[in-house]
């Protein structure tokens, strides 16, 4: 594990220059190390079976791509990706020469490719332009090699597959490291996003002091149930602090917000999994209760009053009481949206008129 962990120090080290991403610097690396462990078992291999010139040429390459490691801890990461593609490219072409055109030759232009996709920051047209020249460089070296026998190395069938299905074996090796490294880095931002959006979301949802909906959620939410009226009943209610403005004008407005939080409070707790609440603005606040008609909401709405009629609100030494007057009415799908809280809106002005602290309904 020792071993594992220093290697990694080593791969993720920084680069020595500012203002440039490692992360593609950080897979050429990871890619080097994957090639040079190929051909350092290629040169066993043909050191085993005697053949000198696949061991020559083999321990050529793995020297060329330790040498394209070193580099990359002391050059931009553009050059070294240059420096990796025309080695790759150079390897690929020497597989179609040397072995013939069964020799995994086919599956390097898409590796390199998708590695120049990955590191470049070019525009599109660019990228196109590299693909095309891949492919012109592909089909050249197909006329011209790919028609003759190999006449390099005379190795044994057996050798022959080994280097076929070894070097296919690992540019899809090399794919995959590539892919993960840069899907894995898009799928994790395409989270962030996507939360970000949420906590972006429910904090235009959301009254600030009392952690509530706001009323533009309220509305989402009354917009939502009118497309779906004919299949189900709902009641709403408009509720309003009594008194409101003498507590702000004989305490302040920071006692005004501690008021105003411990309704919040109240009406969430008693209606949990009962109601939709939500702040309707300075001291009203809205509460739907959906599949509930006018009797089974005033049920809930007793239960608040009565809650809320305990609630004491401490300023220094005094203790201030908290009620609500509350406007109730069933929605009618008969009428509109606006004149069911209009209708809410009226019933609670009633019940301020009556002497307040009364649920009209």
């Amino acid at each position: 594990m020792r071993f594992f962990d220093q290697l990694k120090a080593i791969v993720d080290k920084e680069t020595e220059f500012e203002n440039e991403s490692r992360k593609m610097t950080v897979l050429i690396r990871i890619l080097c190390l994957v090639m040079m462990t190929f051909f350092s078992t290629d040169v066993l291999v043909f050191a085993v079976i005697g053949n000198v010139r696949g061991l020559a040429s083999c321990l050529l390459i793995d020297i060329l791509y330790f040498v394209v490691f070193a580099l990359s801890y002391r050059m931009r990461k553009m050059p070294v990706v240059w420096m990796f593609i025309l080695l790759t490219g150079f390897w690929g072409a020497a597989m179609l020469f040397l072995f013939g055109p069964d020799s995994s030759f086919q599956t390097f232009p898409a590796f390199l490719i998708i590695i120049f996709f990955f590191a470049s920051n070019n525009k599109l047209r660019y990228k196109v332009i590299f693909t095309l020249m891949t492919f012109v460089v592909y089909m050249g070296l197909v006329d011209i090699y790919g028609v003759r026998k190999p006449i390099v190395y005379r190795v044994a069938m057996t050798t022959h597959r080994y280097v076929r299905d070894s070097c296919m074996l690992v540019v899809l090796l090399c794919i995959c490291i590539a892919a993960y490294v840069f899907s894995n880095e898009s799928q994790s931002m395409e989270s962030k996003l996507i939360e970000y959006n949420k906590k972006l979301k429910e904090k235009a949802n959301t009254d600030p002091l009392t952690g509530l909906n706001n009323r533009g959620s309220a509305m989402d939410y009354l917009a939502e149930f009118v497309k779906k009226a004919d299949d189900t009943i709902c009641s709403v209610c408009i509720c309003d602090i009594d008194h409101f403005k003498r507590v702000n004008d004989t305490y302040g407005h920071d006692v005004g917000d501690l008021v105003l939080k411990a309704v919040a409070k109240v009406l969430m707790t008693c209606s949990e999994n009962k109601a939709f609440v939500a702040r309707w603005g300075g001291e009203e606040f809205f509460l739907a209760f959906p599949n509930m008609n006018g009797d089974e909401a005033l049920e809930v709405l007793y239960n608040i009053q009565s809650e809320l009629r305990k609630t004491v609100v401490m300023s220094e030494d005094q203790k201030i009481k908290v009620t609500l007057t509350y406007g109730l009415t069933e929605y009618d799908k008969n009428q509109g949206l606006d004149q069911n809280i209009k209708d809410a809106d009226n019933k609670l002005y009633m019940g301020k008129e009556a002497g307040r602290d009364r649920i009209m309904y």
